[in-house]
């Protein structure tokens, strides 16, 4: 049996670049097909846009352009219109951009219009605009994140700072899963060694942010497929350095992401660490508990399929710390950290499969929406998330799938998925 499983390709990517933008406003030139998606997708992801989450009125957003959505409007490209084009939707779409006052206008075409050749010079005025003629289709949302956020980086030029001061988070995207708590999580953490953190760059800046942003000492990477060609243009215009330890999930990985921090700016990490080892005696009262009870977690086996450097922070600690055994290691983008979760599994003489969709497991580390899929295909008992899509509408609480609470958020989904299915044996 096969399962096709879609993944956000670099359209859906550069768009979210776009919209990460807290007060910016994106246009697509594009018929409707293009829009209803992203357009969800950026709503979901980023509620509290502008500073409040609103109620949303569907009526307010009923008109053309819009389409019931208060995010992405299109020019609704119809079948004349891919002959003869459609400036003058376009001039009249920017211009009631123009009279809501972002700080910046976004303009990207779809695929469609990109192939007649729209010109997006066509529309210009007094605010900031970046203009996208295409993104590169083949390519992955980690590229098409990265190259929106260059082309942002063209249009609002970072200031160059007499004096630098705090960090620049890289790599977070608004289609990380619970994206807001995990910058939150690792700000916290960088703030007990008296680290500021600056701005998350794509992910909720501001363009006073990304003016300021080249005030950094340094910009750290959170997920290194989606930061790393940006990380090499701050500093190769402003001289500014970055740290890429991988995924700060694990205990080890955390701390050792921390300590290269720290020891970057020449900071005492010892506040960060000792709540890290807090939280391993909370795990470590949980792995107890369930021996106590013959659950151990150990020799019991998992698959990921996920982002390579998600797969290969998760694989090393469910590994080294549960002592799970990984049996298949699929991942859609990042290719060289696929090759080293990779490489971590044969080291260690396990026999594996490159194909997690269709390799039996216990538990699988994955979407939400996949692990669904894969447990009601009888193919894994279990699943913890830690991509989007994710299964749950509302988050009352924090729930960052990584740094020290989504360390032990897997823990937990991991031992509570072996007690449930142990139990009733």
């Amino acid at each position: 049996m096969s399962l096709d499983c879609e993944r956000p390709e670099s359209y859906l990517g550069m768009l979210m670049a776009l919209e990460g933008v807290s007060d910016g406003f994106t246009i697509i030139h594009g018929p409707t097909g293009c829009k209803y998606y992203p357009a969800s997708v950026s709503e979901t992801a980023f509620p509290d846009r502008g500073g409040e989450v609103k109620a949303r009125n569907l009526f307010r957003y009923s008109c053309k352009y819009f389409f019931s959505q208060p995010r992405l409007p299109c020019t609704y490209l119809d079948m004349g219109r891919f002959v003869t084009g459609a400036t003058e939707r376009l001039k009249d779409l920017y211009s009631r951009a123009e009279k809501l006052d972002p700080s910046l206008i976004s303009v990207i075409n779809s695929p469609g219009a990109s192939l007649i050749g729209e010109d997006l010079n066509a529309v210009s005025g007094d605010i900031p605009t970046v203009r996208i003629d295409h993104a590169e289709y083949s390519g992955t949302c980690a590229d098409g994140f990265q190259d929106g956020v260059l082309e942002i980086l063209k249009v609002i030029r970072p200031e160059k700072a007499a004096e630098r001061k705090g960090v620049n988070l890289l790599g977070l995207s608004l289609l990380h899963l619970n994206w807001e708590d995990t910058a939150e999580d690792l700000k916290a953490l960088l703030g007990l060694c008296g680290i500021d953190v600056r701005c998350t760059v794509g992910a909720g800046w501001s363009v006073k942010d990304i003016r300021e942003s080249a005030g950094a000492e340094l910009n750290v990477l959170v997920y290194p497929e989606y930061g790393d060609r940006v990380a090499s243009f701050y500093e190769r215009e402003y001289g500014i350095p970055s740290v890429d330890e991988g995924v700060p999930l694990g205990f080890g990985n955390l701390e050792r992401w921390i300590s290269a921090v720290c020891g970057k700016l020449g900071k005492d990490p010892s506040p960060a660490l000792a709540k890290i080892k807090e939280g391993r005696r909370m795990a470590a009262r949980s792995v107890a508990l369930m021996e106590s009870f013959h659950l151990l977690p150990k020799g019991h086996t998992f698959s990921v399929h996920c982002d390579g450097s998600l797969a290969l922070a998760a694989t090393e600690f469910l590994y080294d710390y549960l002592g799970m055994v990984p049996v298949a290691v699929t991942c859609p983008s990042g290719a060289g950290w696929e090759r080293r979760a990779k490489e971590f599994v044969s080291s260690h003489c396990i026999p594996f499969s490159d194909d997690a969709l269709h390799t039996e497991a216990e538990i699988m580390l994955t979407s939400g929406t996949l692990g669904i899929s894969c447990v009601s295909r009888g193919l894994v008992k279990g699943y913890a998330e830690l991509e989007a899509p994710g299964t749950k509408y509302v988050n009352v609480r924090p729930e960052p799938p990584i740094g020290l609470t989504g360390t032990l958020r897997l823990v937990d989904s991991v031992l509570n998925i072996i007690a449930s299915r142990q139990r009733f044996v």
